[in-house]
């Protein structure tokens, strides 16, 4: 059999895989008061930055991460800027699994950026 015939096989498997890891729902959910309660935003993006919409920017006081099979996770940074600039410089708060994120110490984030990660074995 030729590699140009199990190429496809390959790839539709492959494919299968990371589909069953694609979220149903938000990956995240930000929520402008701490404990996951008043108004809120879903995040559905993985790698990419989004933008927090006016009800919600400079007022995000908790994060609900999207739960996955072991050994993957979510993980978001949240900015103090828009559009994720200057990720060194403006990363106010990392949220993870290894934080309940129901109270964040700085609420003025503007924009977030996630992550689908997986721990090392």
């Amino acid at each position: 059999m030729h590699f140009n015939q199990i190429l496809p096989c390959v790839l539709v498997s492959a494919t299968a895989a990371v589909a069953q890891l694609i979220p149903v729902g938000p990956i995240a959910t930000v929520y402008r008061e701490p404990n996951f309660q008043g108004r809120h935003f879903s995040v559905g993006k993985v790698g990419e930055c989004v933008q927090l919409p006016d009800n919600i920017v400079g007022k995000v006081s908790s994060v609900k991460l999207q739960q996955f099979p072991e050994p993957f996770y979510v993980a978001c940074a949240l900015y103090s800027n828009d559009y994720c600039q200057d990720p060194a410089a403006s990363v106010i708060w990392y949220a993870t699994a290894l934080f309940t994120n129901a109270y964040l110490p700085d609420t003025s984030a503007r924009s977030i950026s996630c992550k689908l990660n997986q721990h090392l074995p």
